[in-house]
């Protein structure tokens, strides 16, 4: 799916499947990544937490955000790849394509 640390192959090599099948596509990876990225978060808060007892809570999270920064490219990449499992799950025929995408599949 991806060719570079962010940068997104379309097509597919393999399938030809069009990633971006129309204008704000990966919208829902949005909500993917805000899930991923609260999950971690959460992980980082409770590990911390009980070290750090008489710390704010606000200014726990804030801390914890400098060792969450580094997992962000992996956050985009697995929110992107959870989108498109969850969006074909939901429709795996042609139905949600863009018009791009099934003209080139009229073509085929």
């Amino acid at each position: 799916m991806f060719r570079g640390s962010v940068t997104m192959n379309d097509p597919c090599p393999v399938c030809g499947l069009i990633f971006q099948r129309e204008e704000g596509y990966f919208l829902g990876a949005m909500y993917c990544s805000y899930v991923i990225s609260s999950v971690i978060l959460g992980v980082f808060y409770f590990i911390a937490a009980p070290f750090l007892p008489d710390m704010n809570g606000a200014l726990l999270m804030l801390i914890l955000m400098i060792p969450f920064l580094p997992l962000l490219p992996a956050v985009f990449r697995y929110s992107r790849v959870l989108w498109v499992y969850v969006e074909r799950a939901g429709s795996p025929g042609d139905e949600s394509a863009g018009a791009y995408e099934k003209l080139r599949l009229k073509h085929k």
